[in-house]
């Protein structure tokens, strides 16, 4: 099974719906002038098609901003193996929509045993948050600590994948639970949405 899971920091989210969705968008706004649509209504759609243009460009900037310092941290060649001892999974509270409805992200932090080479004492560190349950997809426990220069701030790396979801785990002997991240990320969802929303575009200026 060959995939490469990013901690939630470092992923780019859904930038290329958001992407396709401004590609629609933006054709559907050049039918309508091709059409003989009202400019005032084009340049206000016009605009408005602007701001998944810049949710996609700061979640890019984000995202890189994040797989720099990793980089750097992999550069500067602080690293030793470590061992994956359990997981803890955590939902962060946010608000969103009209009704400012409270919702939750929910990650998974991995927690790893270091060992140190001088005295031999054992210490933990804790993982970036992953948005997808990581630990379903590793086959080892084994994986490689990149520290920063700081010396705060560490990375995992080197990590050995399933190469089936139905091959042995490194934490079998717990209770499964419901993964929705398991379900595509919504990616059903969206191309529902865009199919809707490319009827809902069409027919306002073509009905006549």
């Amino acid at each position: 099974m060959k995939r490469k899971i990013r901690p939630a920091e470092e992923e780019m989210g859904n930038v290329a719906f958001l992407i396709l969705f401004a590609i629609l968008w933006y054709a559907c706004l050049v039918a309508s002038l091709v059409n003989g649509g009202t400019r005032i209504t084009v340049l206000l759609f016009f605009v408005a098609g602007l701001f998944p243009v810049y949710s996609a460009v700061t979640m890019i900037r984000k995202a890189l901003f994040y797989r720099r310092q990793r980089a750097d941290a992999i550069a500067y060649g602080s690293s030793q193996w470590g061992k994956i001892r359990g997981v803890m999974r955590q939902d962060i509270p946010y608000r969103s929509g009209e009704h400012n409805t409270l919702r939750y992200h929910r990650y998974y932090y991995l927690q790893v045993d270091i060992t140190d080479p001088v005295t031999g004492a054992v210490s933990t560190i804790q993982s970036q948050g992953y948005r997808k349950p990581i630990h379903r997809y590793l086959a080892s426990a084994q994986v490689r600590v990149y520290t920063d220069r700081s010396g705060w701030k560490h990375y995992l790396e080197d990590f050995q994948y399933k190469r089936r979801m139905s091959d042995p785990g490194i934490f079998d002997d717990r209770p499964m639970e419901f993964e929705e991240t398991r379900a595509g990320n919504g990616r059903v969802i969206q191309v529902l949405f865009i199919a809707v929303f490319i009827l809902i575009v069409l027919s306002s200026f073509f009905q006549n």
